[in-house]
């Protein structure tokens, strides 16, 4: 265990240094315009994935405070909230109403405020998953960099088809032809078309929300069976069929691009989404760095496993920090010790809003802290060799696996 001191020491470092997230959903500036008050961002926040929201009244907000304060989610939520707002006191039932106001002031006096405030309080960068609008960086190239979330496609089999986020692919990408290798075709199409704008710096696929992670087999003429098929004729063997196709050739384009993979692994739907599900894939594609995203939590030793046998499987703690912070610790504590190489872990917010992204930025600072303190204190790690991996774990690693370089 490390001591108090070696923690603060090292901890002091890793704040003078610059932050990486390798996913983020931070929303549109539409979103911020509308108005934005305290109720509004803990809706739109992990907090309110306990159950727990706010309604506007007194009574849903000491509700939330009785039952939440504890719990991770809102651990770090508040303190991102009070470290961009300056804030000394913790949030409370009385003060509630005086913050939210003071909050929708800022907001309402700049317009720029919901993406400065990043760069602002340690972000150097961050990889933008726009579901909603794939490749997109929202109109901030300053502060995002995006990602192709694959996920639609996966559900495009058919003119009427609507993945589960509500978003028609053939009316999205204008697509008017009759036959799966059109389909494929015009896939690979419109993710170079952004490759080249430099607008993929991944690809993404958090399909584990609607079924297993297992995309096995890749059978084209069963794909091609359930292209053009209604939603309401397609069975769901055919609709996996098409889905294992659509994303395995996301995979063969991926390794064309040289660009990682990052795969939702853990929670979702949880029979299907543990990280071992994911290894016949990791097999047949040796060529292509899949990021494990979230540390497969809570099966973050197979996270770790899959890391120490395969290459190419690149272990991430995005999220991890804010679901259970007691378990980024171990996570990453597994992954320094076991990955093929300690330059491939990354981290990212996976947030919609300032606030609760700079909480997961420090609370990733302190796994990150905490981790390597105790490594000093039990003599794994020296001090320069401290600060050069938190150097890694902070910003270089994900420079390197993205191929971003700073601005």
């Amino acid at each position: 265990m490390g001591t108090s001191a070696e923690f603060e020491a090292i901890y002091e470092y890793i704040s003078t240094l610059p932050v990486f997230s390798d996913h983020e959903h931070h929303q549109t500036d539409d979103f911020f315009a509308e108005g934005v008050t305290l109720d509004r961002l803990v809706n739109n926040s992990y907090v309110a994935w306990t159950g727990y929201t706010c309604d506007g009244s007194d009574r849903a907000r000491a509700a939330l405070l009785e039952n939440v304060r504890y719990n991770s989610y809102f651990a770090w939520f508040e303190r991102g909230l009070r470290k961009v707002h300056g804030l000394d006191c913790e949030l409370t039932a009385d003060n509630w109403r005086e913050i939210s106001d003071m909050v929708a002031s800022r907001y309402a006096a700049d317009a720029d405020f919901h993406w400065r405030a990043l760069l602002e309080n340690g972000y150097e960068r961050l990889i933008l998953d726009t579901y909603w609008d794939p490749g997109s960086d929202d109109g901030h190239p300053e502060a995002f960099t995006p990602t192709f979330r694959i996920d639609k496609l996966m559900s495009g089999h058919h003119a009427e088809a609507i993945a589960p986020d509500d978003f028609p692919v053939w009316e999205r990408y204008g697509f008017d032809g009759s036959d799966l290798d059109e389909f494929v075709e015009m896939m690979r199409a419109t993710i170079k078309a952004r490759h080249q704008q430099g607008k993929v710096a991944a690809f993404k696929c958090a399909e584990a929300y609607n079924r297993d992670i297992d995309f096995l087999p890749d059978e084209k003429a069963a794909a091609k069976e359930a292209f053009g098929k209604h939603p309401s004729e397609i069975s769901r063997e055919q609709l996996r069929a098409f889905s294992n196709y659509i994303f395995n050739r996301a995979c063969d384009l991926a390794g064309e691009l040289d660009v990682p993979f990052q795969v939702h692994t853990g929670l979702a739907m949880l029979s299907g989404s543990r990280p071992m599900n994911f290894e016949p894939i990791l097999i047949k594609y040796p060529n292509v760095r899949f990021v494990l995203f979230h540390s497969g939590y809570p099966w973050t030793d197979e996270a770790a496993g899959l890391a120490h046998n395969h290459a190419n499987a690149l272990p991430s703690l995005t999220w991890t920090a804010t679901i259970c912070t007691s378990a980024a610790v171990r996570a990453l504590g597994d992954f320094i010790d076991v990955a093929a190489s300690c330059n491939c872990i990354t981290w990212g917010s996976d947030c919609w809003t300032a606030e609760e992204s700079i909480g997961a930025m420090l609370a990733w600072r302190f796994v990150v802290a905490k981790t390597l303190s105790e490594r000093l204190a039990d003599g794994r790690l020296t001090a320069s060799r401290a600060e050069a991996l938190a150097r890694k774990l902070m910003y270089e690693n994900g420079r390197s696996v993205y191929g971003i370089a700073p601005a």
